[in-house]
């Protein structure tokens, strides 16, 4: 941690919402993929892929991203 990190006191005090608000939807999203799957075929199931590969996209974006930083 740097001393800049160090004296800014707003990267200290996040609330609940600020640290899960991302990992929540990325949940829901994921969720809505799930019951997408069990609906139906066709476009449902397309739309089900589409979602459940939100977290493997975000997984390889970040990663990459953090290669990239080095």
């Amino acid at each position: 941690m740097s001393k800049a990190d160090a004296t800014d006191p707003a990267r200290h005090s996040r609330s609940g919402w600020d640290v899960f608000r991302v990992p929540l939807l990325v949940g829901l999203v994921c969720a809505v993929g799930l019951g997408l799957a069990l609906v139906g075929d066709g476009i449902w199931d397309d739309l089900s892929w589409l979602a459940l590969s939100l977290p493997v996209a975000l997984a390889a974006f970040h990663w990459h991203r953090a290669g990239r930083r080095r």
